[in-house]
Parts: structure tokens; sequence; C-alpha cells
């Protein structure tokens, strides 16, 4: 006789993915930086248990996690953040996570878990800068007073699997380990953060209308960049909460000039852009046939 499938119930879900562990390996070699990683690994996974949690698996350089309510897998957040930010390591070999929860219904099996929940905490994950993360508001919704005063609204985003757009907000995990109030309970942003582009003739706006922006070789991107160092799809730029990202995705990486700042490399990397500078696509700023210039309102 089959056995029959238990069914759902509800738990918080959390995954946390180190960030900049692939460059670590090419800075300071495989076994310095295994050592960085694994001891990063598990700290984070006693935080996890620390706060009631429970490590269902480890995932590349990462976990997941589930909880038994959305405090809980708040509270393992600041817990993880603080920890990998406490850390003795050498500023060569520090670290930062990137975390995405999301509270619902799930499917066990074994000891793993499964259904839309996990898929979509594994997605907001992915969306989380270093040093901060992600859930849904209907998620908030279920924190505590003291949880919901420190949340930052972000515009709702089209996630991978979800037909519309989601609500979303970010918990401000700073270097420090100490979450930064940047909001109101009424979850809402005093100004409207605006992004300004140019490249040769084109001009491009940036706010919570349009959220993001392609660029690339592609023609349907953005800004089209025709020089063979870029990639088709090289790099995005997205508004998280009052903030826009540079993420870059190519092989050749992104260089990135900030105004009063030494220009440097973004590769499978991303920034937050701030002030005015320029940034080009697959070889320097100064040698560059094609540079965007951006300004932060």
């Amino acid at each position: 006789m089959s056995q029959s499938t238990p069914p759902p119930h509800e738990c918080a879900v959390l995954f946390a993915d180190l960030v900049g562990s692939t460059q670590l390996y090419q800075r300071v070699g495989d076994k310095s930086a295994f050592e960085v990683v694994d001891r990063s690994i598990r700290t984070m996974r006693i935080a996890v248990e620390t706060k009631g949690g429970r490590v269902v698996k480890h995932t590349g350089d990462g976990l997941m996690a589930v909880f038994r309510d959305a405090d809980s897998a708040a509270d393992a957040t600041l817990a993880i953040h603080q920890t990998i930010k406490e850390l003795p390591a050498a500023p060569e070999q520090r670290l930062a996570v990137r975390i995405g929860f999301h509270f619902g219904a799930v499917v066990a099996s074994g000891t793993d878990v499964f259904g839309d929940t996990v898929n979509f905490a594994a997605r907001l994950a992915e969306l989380a800068s270093p040093g901060k993360a992600i859930t849904a508001a209907e998620t908030a919704r279920r924190l505590g007073p003291e949880w919901r005063s420190v949340l930052h609204t972000l515009p709702p985003r089209v996630i991978r699997g979800v037909t519309r757009p989601v609500e979303l907000c970010e918990l401000m995990c700073e270097a420090v380990g100490e979450l930064t109030i940047v909001q109101s309970d009424h979850f809402l942003l005093d100004t409207e953060p605006e992004l300004r582009l140019y490249l040769d003739a084109v001009a491009l706006t940036l706010n919570a209308t349009k959220p993001s922006a392609r660029i690339g070789r592609d023609p349907a991107a953005d800004l089209v960049i025709a020089d063979t160092q870029s990639s088709r799809r090289h790099a995005e730029i997205e508004l998280r909460g009052d903030k826009f990202v540079l993420i870059d995705r190519s092989s050749n990486g992104t260089f990135v000039q900030i105004d009063g700042e030494r220009e440097f490399l973004l590769s499978r990397e991303e920034v937050v852009l701030r002030g005015r500078g320029h940034f080009a696509l697959g070889r320097s700023c100064s040698n560059s046939p094609q540079v965007v210039s951006f300004v932060c309102i």
C-alpha cells in the first residue's frame, strides 16, 4: 500500500545565501575560501537553531530553514546577519548574506518541505541585496509591531511564477549588524527616488513607475551598448526601496566610477548607485567607446 502524502501545514520558510563566495575563491584560494564559507554556513545554522528554526538543507553556499511563525524567521534573519558580520576575518575574506523568507502552506516529505511557499521564498532571496532581507507584504502583516516598524516598502515586483505584481518589504540589516529604522508604521516612502541615465543622445529616467532597466548588446535592451566587450544581457538596474542597484550579469564585468571615488570592477555582483558617476560595460570608463552617466535624485 502506498503511503499517503501528509496534509499541508503552515510555516515560515527562509533562504539565506552567502554573497561573494565565488570571488573569494579567486582572491584567497580554494583552501582558505572553503574554510571561510564552511565557517559562515555553520554560523548561520547555529543562528537558525537558536531562534527556534530547523535547517532543512544546505543550498550551495547557503541554507534553507523553516520556522513556526514569521517573527521567528525575522529574528533569525537579524541573528544571521549579526553573526556573519562578527566573524573574525581579514577584510578580503569577508562575506555578506542575502535572505528571503515567506509564510505559507508547505507539504512535508521526510525532513524536506515543498510547495509554492518554498519556491517563493527562494525567489525573494534572489532579489535581496547583500546585508538585507526581503519578505512579502502579506508575511510582513503577520509580524509583530516591533518588526513592522523597521520595514521598508519596495515597489511591487513581478516574481517568476506569480501572475501579478507582488508587494514586497525589506529588512535593512546594515554592516554593524543592527536594523536601521527607515520607515513609519504605515509602510510608506516619504519621497520618490529617481535615477537619470544618459548614453550618447539617449536619456532614461527610472522611478517607481519604471523601476528597472536592462543594459547590453540586445537590441531590445533599454540602453543598447554596441561594444563587442558587452554581453547581450550585460547588466540591470532595479529600484529596491529608495535605492537603485546596478547588477552585473556578464562575463567581462561592469566598470563603475562614482564621483570622488576610484573606479572599480563589478563582476557578477551588485552595487547601490549613489550621487552621480559613470559606468561602462566590459572595459574601463577611460577607454570605453560608450559610457553611461547616472545621476541619483
